[in-house]
């Protein structure tokens, strides 16, 4: 997947993709509805209820971004908190090994936890990791999270890396990762994208003054990342605040409108696919999941972590657990 759950090398080689249409605005649909309700295209799908202050506490715990800044900290653990609260009934609590959970070895220390959707639940798997590496350029913190779904539906995946290699400085990532071709399936690029908040979404950053596009030359990922996709290098040097503020200001409203919008597509917009369409669906996801996590993933891990822990979190990857 794209750069795929924290490979520091596969992170750092992101593109900014050029898109020049104009944004349509929309009115999506509030979240809400009760449990097992169908939606207006006829997929089914679970919310959670409300749950106690004791139990949304536990719950937050699955992951967490220790080596951030305050405001990435923050931002990803309110995301974080975000996906337990709305997928929580339909992802099954962590198997990950203790010794991927948290792990470390050569240069630096991380943390891996997936978890499986749920029989039914049209979800394959949730994932937040972080990696901290000493690198020669200096620390590199690389925060992910990513909801990866089945092959019973369209929807799109959800992306969401924080890469910091400084105080002053990230690279972010952030898309719906489209499932099928978009010029084959113009139906599906304006259901998802021209219809939706995401390309002005990113025409916000592409207008702000501490951001800048972001390029990779890495072709696959380019070829599954969408034209909306916010793909920026983020600067905090010479504002009020630094770099905490740029991401209070522009990193956090952008991300929480990308991800409630990604919830809407999940819940409210995506189509039931049947026979064919699920095998295609299914050799499709995992022929991204191939290339952009356990590829990356066997061959930097080793490099940065040592070839036993790359191994451990690669096998994680595979099971999906």
């Amino acid at each position: 997947m794209a750069s795929a759950l924290a490979s520091p090398s596969a992170c750092l080689r992101i593109t900014q993709r050029s898109h020049q249409r104009s944004p349509r605005q929309c009115n999506w649909s509030q979240l809400g509805c009760a449990q097992g309700q169908t939606n207006r295209r006829g997929l089914k799908w679970m919310v959670r209820g409300s749950v106690s202050e004791a139990s949304m506490a536990k719950e937050t715990s699955w992951v967490e971004f220790p080596k951030l800044s305050p405001a990435g900290k923050q931002l990803m653990e309110t995301v974080a908190e975000t996906m337990n609260r709305e997928l929580g009934d339909m992802i099954l609590p962590s198997q990950t090994a203790s010794d991927v959970r948290s792990f470390q070895g050569g240069n630096g220390a991380g943390s891996v936890t997936l978890r499986a959707g749920r029989e039914g639940s049209k979800i394959d798997f949730v994932l937040g990791s972080w990696l901290n590496c000493a690198l020669p350029f200096g620390e590199l913190n690389i925060a992910t999270l990513i909801a990866m779904l089945g092959p019973e539906a369209d929807s799109p995946h959800l992306l969401f890396e924080f890469i910091q290699s400084g105080p002053g400085s990230l690279v972010l990532v952030l898309d719906l990762l489209p499932r099928k071709d978009l010029v084959l399936e113009p139906e599906y690029l304006a259901r998802y994208y021209e219809n939706s908040p995401l390309e002005t979404i990113r025409q916000s950053f592409e207008k702000h003054p501490q951001a800048q596009p972001y390029l990779t030359s890495a072709l696959y990922v380019r070829s599954v990342v969408s034209p909306t996709a916010v793909l920026y290098k983020v600067s905090g040097e010479g504002v009020e605040g630094g770099l905490d503020g740029v991401i209070a200001e522009l990193v956090q409203p952008a991300a929480l409108k990308v991800v409630e919008t990604w919830l809407d597509c999940y819940k409210n917009v995506g189509e039931d696919l049947h026979g064919d369409a699920v095998a295609a669906m299914k050799k499709r996801d995992e022929l991204i999941k191939s290339m952009g996590v356990e590829v990356d993933l066997s061959a930097n891990m080793p490099r940065l972590f040592g070839q036993e822990i790359a191994d451990r979190v690669v096998e994680a990857f595979r099971k999906g657990v």
